[in-house]
C-alpha cells in the first residue's frame, strides 16, 4: 500500500498586532509574530491572503519552524542571526484581485517543504509598501498544504 496523500487546509489566521491608522514604512513589520497549527512534515501548496481593508500592497510572510523573537509591529522587520536557523521561507503575496471593497492574493505552485516538529509554523508579516490599515479591516492568511502523514501522527 502506497502512502497516501492529503490535503490540509490551514484556518484563516488574522494577523496580529496590526495598530490602526498607522504609517508603516516598506520593510515593517506588520504586526506581531503568530502560528498556524500544520502536519509536521508537508508540502505547502498554496497560501491566501485576504486583505479587508483594500490596500493591495506586497507583503511578505516569513515562516520559521520554531518560536522565535518577533521585530515589533510598525519597526524595520530584523531577525537575529540565531533565528535564522530556524527559518523555512518566504512566501510573497504580490498581485492582488481587486472585488470593490477588498483584495485577495494567492501564491500557488509554491512546492515549500517544510518539517515543524512542534506541529506549527511561526511567522511574521512584513509590508513592502505602506499601508494603513482601519480598525476591523485586519488582513488574514490560509495555507494549503499536501503532507503524507496519516491522521494520527
Amino acid at each position: 500500500v502506497g502512502v497516501q496523500r492529503r490535503i490540509v487546509r490551514t484556518v484563516y489566521a488574522t494577523i496580529p498586532g496590526i495598530a490602526t491608522g498607522a504609517a508603516y514604512a516598506t520593510g515593517d513589520a506588520f504586526g506581531t509574530k503568530f502560528q498556524l497549527a500544520v502536519p509536521k512534515r508537508g508540502a505547502i501548496q498554496t497560501a491566501i491572503f485576504i486583505d479587508k481593508d483594500d490596500e493591495g500592497i506586497e507583503t511578505d510572510i516569513v515562516l520559521f519552524d520554531a518560536d522565535f523573537t518577533d521585530t515589533a509591529d510598525n519597526a524595520p522587520f530584523d531577525i537575529s542571526d540565531g533565528d535564522l536557523i530556524k527559518f523555512v521561507s518566504t512566501i510573497t503575496f504580490a498581485t492582488f484581485k481587486n472585488f470593490a471593497s477588498n483584495q485577495v492574493s494567492t501564491a500557488a505552485a509554491l512546492e515549500l517543504d517544510y518539517v515543524a516538529p512542534e506541529g506549527v509554523l511561526h511567522m511574521q508579516a512584513v509590508t513592502r509598501g505602506a499601508p494603513n490599515i482601519a480598525a476591523g479591516n485586519f488582513p488574514m492568511i490560509r495555507l494549503v498544504i499536501v503532507s503524507d502523514e496519516s491522521e494520527e501522527d
